[in-house]
C-alpha cells in the first residue's frame, strides 16, 4: 500500500509540472482601437485590436495562420503601442480546471505578479459593451481601462475606480494570456497587453497523466487483491 501511495504522489507531482507553461515567443502588431468606446486622460479606451503570430499552439488552435484583429486590452500605459510587427512573449494562466491548469512562468511579464494579472482578467470579463456611454454604467470601457492602468501603476483620472471581487481567481471563465514585449536591446519598449480565448475542450497534458496514473493504480490494486485471495 505504501508503494501505491508513493506512486500516486509521484504522478501528482508530474501532473503539476506538466501543467506549467513556459512563455511562448511570437509577434504582435497593434492595430488600434476596436471602436469608439470613450476617452480617458486623452487616450482612447480599450478594447483594442492586434494581429498575433506564433501563439496558435499555446492558444489550443490548429494551423499557423496569423490571428488577425484579436481583441486585446492595454495594461501598460507608460509604454507606446507599436503599430509595427514586434516580438512578444505570451504567458498563459488560468485558475479554473476547465482550461489551463495552474499558472505559467510569469518571469517575462512586466510585473511578475500572477495575482495582479488574474485581477485584470476578472475585471475585463465584466466588460459590457452595451454600457459604453450610458450614464451610471459601471463596467464600461472607460472605467475598466482606467482601473487597469491604475492597477499597473499609471496615474490617470476621469473614471470610476472599480472594486475587484474578493473571489476573482475562482470566477475567471476564460483562458488568459499576457503579451509582454521581449524588450530586445535597442528596441523601443512597447505596451503590455492581455488577451483571452474560449476554454479549450482538449484535455491538458496533466489530465492525461492523471487519467493514466489512475488506471495504473486501479490495475495494481486489483492485481494485489487477486494475489491475496489465492
Amino acid at each position: 500500500m505504501k508503494r501505491l501511495w508513493t506512486l500516486a504522489t509521484a504522478l501528482t507531482l508530474v501532473a503539476s509540472s506538466a501543467s506549467a507553461q513556459a512563455p511562448v515567443l511570437g509577434n504582435v502588431t497593434f492595430k488600434g482601437d476596436q471602436s469608439s468606446n470613450g476617452v480617458i486622460g486623452g487616450y482612447l479606451a480599450g478594447p483594442y485590436l492586434a494581429d498575433l503570430e506564433g501563439f496558435n499552439l499555446q492558444f489550443g488552435l490548429t494551423g499557423t495562420s496569423i490571428l488577425t484583429n484579436t481583441i486585446v486590452w492595454c495594461i501598460d500605459l507608460p509604454n507606446p503601442a507599436n503599430p509595427s510587427i514586434d516580438s512578444y512573449y505570451s504567458t498563459a494562466f488560468s485558475s479554473n480546471t476547465g482550461g489551463i491548469v495552474g499558472d505559467g512562468d510569469f518571469s517575462k511579464t512586466r510585473k511578475n505578479d500572477p495575482e495582479l494579472y488574474k485581477k485584470a482578467a476578472w475585471l475585463i470579463e465584466q466588460y459590457d459593451p452595451t454600457k459604453d456611454f450610458q450614464s451610471g454604467a459601471v463596467y464600461n470601457a472607460v472605467n475598466i481601462q482606467g482601473t487597469l492602468w491604475t492597477m499597473f501603476g499609471a496615474s490617470i483620472s476621469g473614471f470610476e475606480m472599480l472594486t475587484i471581487d474578493a473571489d476573482y481567481a475562482s470566477k475567471i471563465t476564460r483562458d488568459w494570456y499576457v503579451l509582454s514585449d521581449d524588450d530586445v536591446q535597442g528596441e523601443v519598449s512597447s505596451q503590455e497587453y492581455i488577451t483571452s480565448v474560449p476554454r479549450s475542450t482538449v484535455p491538458e497534458p496533466s489530465t492525461y497523466v492523471l487519467l493514466g496514473g489512475g488506471l495504473l493504480l486501479l490495475g495494481m490494486a486489483n492485481r494485489r487483491r487477486r494475489m491475496l485471495s489465492v
